[in-house]
């Protein structure tokens, strides 16, 4: 047992539990098991999870970071009112600081590493870490830092199951999404940012047209 890793009721580090009660409730609120607006009890939360409260309670901070809950008092969860454009916002907002980096002379020569994208689960998790790199090479921490902070839920709402329940085929252009990104990320690893910056541009330009292809129209 890690020193510094509480263990919950379960057994299991709490930092592992909160991780996963993350990604469950990340899952379930993009596929609309948890309808926009609906209200929910911490302890409910955590007795449909089988866990304490306290990795829920911790779960519950990155999500609202996310803007996709708010934890209320007297009230307790409140799903967001969140909407498809607001995926697609995420993303333009990311395209506009990429490009238009800031100009700094101290900016880290950080090299890539392809490991950061080998776990992806979609093209926008690619995407996001690309564009995470490019920004800290430029010197500008604070934007990669926000950009970072958009994996979880790019990531997850471009993956099949999740673009489908939300009424999006991610099929379309997959070939051309994975190519841009494969070939972005090659030219990461070879320090060319300029190529790598226009195939990102790219990359994000074809994911934010992409839920306008709806397989089915899905109410907000």
């Amino acid at each position: 047992m890690i020193a510094d890793s509480p263990l919950d009721p379960l057994g299991v580090p709490r930092s592992l539990l909160r991780d996963a009660v993350f990604f469950r409730l990340l899952d379930r609120i993009l596929r609309g098991e948890y309808r926009r607006g609906q209200r929910l009890r911490l302890d409910t939360l955590a007795d449909d999870m089988r866990v304490s409260r306290t990795p829920v309670r911790e779960a519950l901070v990155p999500l609202e970071m996310l803007r996709l809950v708010s934890v209320q008092r007297y009230v307790g969860v409140v799903i967001a009112q969140w909407s498809v454009d607001q995926m697609k916002e995420r993303i333009r907002v990311a395209c506009t600081m990429l490009a238009e980096p800031p100009v700094t002379a101290d900016a880290p020569a950080e090299r890539f590493d392809p490991f950061w994208i080998r776990e992806c689960m979609s093209e926008a998790g690619a995407f996001v870490e690309l564009s995470a790199w490019l920004l800290r090479r430029t010197g500008a921490s604070v934007s990669a830092d926000w950009v970072a902070s958009q994996r979880p839920v790019l990531d997850m709402f471009f993956t099949d199951d999740v673009a489908v329940a939300n009424g999006i085929d991610a099929v379309v252009d997959r070939r051309r999404r994975q190519t841009l990104a494969d070939a972005a990320r090659t030219a990461a690893m070879r320090g060319d940012r300029q190529e790598c910056t226009r195939l990102v541009l790219e990359l994000g330009d074809l994911l934010v047209a992409l839920p306008d292809r709806f397989r089915a129209a899905v109410p907000a």
